[in-house]
């Protein structure tokens, strides 16, 4: 099965003919900078796990942002409109993170982050990245938060 299954793709996916050349490349970014952000922000806040930076997640919200406020009738058309209507970046919270096409790609981007060994990865270089310090200054062992690494998708 591809990323998009046909079933789909005739509801919400950008369909031949809908653009001009000129617009389609504006409308496959806005689509595809709306598909990450649903898909990274139901894993960071309902599955509570991190694939990309906090920065990638803010750089990739902000470039949305500013392509929807570029070429709104083109944005008015793509992929998920009205859930990012007046979204101004600051939160992937609020978006509908409970529909279906989203939940099962933010599954399936986890797993093969998984089998990949991404998110092993993260832990590792969150390890590596830490400061040495000697055992008497070690201060009283935190839970561990997670930090957003590696970009995929």
């Amino acid at each position: 099965m591809g990323l998009f299954d046909a079933k789909k793709v005739e509801k919400r996916w950008i369909k031949s003919g809908q653009f001009t050349d000129e617009e389609l490349p504006y409308a496959s970014l806005i689509q595809q900078r709306r598909c990450q952000m649903l898909i990274h922000s139901r894993i960071y806040y309902v599955l509570d796990e991190n694939l990309i930076t906090d920065a990638q997640f803010d750089e990739w919200g902000r470039e949305l942002v500013q392509l929807q406020k570029d070429y709104p009738d083109i944005a008015s058309k793509v992929c998920f409109a009205k859930a990012f209507e007046d979204w101004d970046a600051s939160t992937g919270a609020f978006l509908p993170l409970k529909d279906e096409w989203v939940i099962r790609k933010a599954a399936q981007l986890l797993n093969y982050g998984r089998e990949k060994g991404v998110i092993d990865n993260i832990e590792h270089s969150k390890i590596q990245q830490s400061p040495r310090i000697q055992g008497s200054q070690k201060p009283a062992r935190k839970k561990a938060t997670k930090q957003r690494g590696n970009s995929l998708f």
